[in-house]
């Protein structure tokens, strides 16, 4: 029997009260956002990649880079960054998502970055190259594991982008094939060191990776790490550069000019919320969005601290608990919350209710954790908050009187 929904509808909130035409904290990857240069934060890491982009196409210079950090850091955001600008000077650039542990499909990403449009002419190459042995060559060694020779695929990845004056490779998420075996990892770590050791000139080669998967990773296979030109480790955000995020989302969005670049929010409003996302910015872009679009609802005028934690403050029934959940990640709570009575719960179970690929699910389950909204049991299992709980406990009392 399908559950009613008790939630209200509430109107969108307005925004005029602060001058505002819109919610400009709501985009939380810059990389969605037209002009994203006007509003984005640089740090030294940034400036550092613009170097490194500069030798490359200046120089033709060949340069390997990793992308340390946690959630939520703008580790995306860089790498499409360097997508753009090789693709905008003619280059061929291959950026992949990762999202499998099988590094038979990750491999085969790799090469269909290569391939060019489905026109007649090119259906027409792709069959002259089977038949001379190059597709059929590669295909084999996709076939299975025992098949994958790492030097002779690093080989044939270098020969095709050899044809072009740039290119790049950027791998996203590499945490994603942690759960790989060990010797599989070993194999794809090997294809990538034989590929870096033969690099093509002008070409970038770059992945990103949270820190526990990257720890891991560099032991396994040192071999390969020592490879890398450079290792970027991304760092939180500082009180300074948080204040000039805030000031240049406002700015984008305002109607109504004002002495204060951070109005509504007050100077003590935005420290808050700096130190409660402890610099992430993902995480303080998330807590800027919900706690002006709940401001505005109620007016408060200015934000100051005192408004941002009654805002935050623990929800005071289920409801509120559902409606502060990101609306991407509203789905798996509500999964756990309706049909695992608020878990425990693996995220496998949930990935199945849900319909979603389990390394997804299991990703913004992690996320969900870190923003508090979930915790984990020794287990693996996921399960919401113990005031959560007691929401639940009273609503089911409640249904038997």
């Amino acid at each position: 029997m399908e559950r009613p929904s008790t939630l209200k509808v509430y109107s969108p909130p307005s925004y005029e009260v602060y001058g505002l035409a819109k919610n400009p904290f709501e985009q939380l990857a810059s990389e969605g956002i037209e002009d994203v240069e006007s509003i984005h934060v640089y740090q030294e890491v940034d400036m550092r990649l613009s170097m490194i982009i500069s030798e490359v196409i200046g120089n033709k210079s060949s340069i390997a880079f990793s992308l340390v950090g946690p959630l939520g850091m703008g580790k995306t955001q860089r790498l499409k960054s360097i997508y753009k600008t090789i693709s905008e000077q003619g280059g061929k650039a291959i950026y992949i998502k990762v999202d499998t542990n099988d590094i038979l499909k990750l491999t085969r990403d790799m090469f269909n970055g290569l391939k060019p449009p489905k026109t007649r002419t090119n259906i027409f190459l792709e069959n002259l190259s089977r038949k001379l042995g190059f597709i059929d060559r590669l295909e084999k060694m996709l076939s299975s594991t025992k098949e994958y020779k790492s030097r002779d695929i690093a080989e044939m990845l270098t020969k095709e982008l050899s044809k072009y004056s740039y290119s790049t490779v950027l791998l996203d998420e590499l945490e994603n094939m942690q759960t790989a075996s060990e010797e599989e990892k070993i194999l794809f770590f090997e294809m990538l060191r034989h590929f870096i050791s033969n690099m093509p000139s002008g070409c970038i080669v770059g992945f990103a990776c949270i820190p526990d998967a990257y720890e891991e990773y560099s032991k396994i296979f040192p071999a390969f790490f020592m490879r890398l030109h450079y290792e970027f480790k991304l760092r939180p955000m500082s009180l300074d550069e948080t204040f000039e995020l805030v000031k240049k989302r406002l700015n984008k969005v305002r109607i109504r000019d004002t002495d204060d670049p951070v109005y509504p929010f007050t100077d003590e409003a935005i420290r808050l919320i700096h130190q409660l996302a402890k610099g992430n910015p993902r995480q303080i872009l998330r807590l800027l969005h919900y706690v002006l679009s709940e401001a505005s609802k109620h007016k408060f005028d200015p934000i100051d601290d005192y408004v941002v934690t009654t805002i935050l403050e623990e929800p005071k029934n289920l409801e509120e608990y559902l409606m502060r959940i990101p609306k991407d990640y509203k789905d798996l709570v509500e999964t756990i919350v309706y049909q695992f009575n608020g878990g425990p719960a693996s995220y496998i179970q949930i990935a199945k209710e849900v319909k979603k690929p389990g390394v997804q699910v299991y990703d913004h389950l992690e996320e969900l954790i870190r923003l508090g909204f979930l915790v984990g049991d020794p287990k693996g299992n996921y399960k919401v908050p113990d005031y959560v709980r007691k929401f639940l406990e009273e609503q089911e009392v409640e249904e038997k009187q």
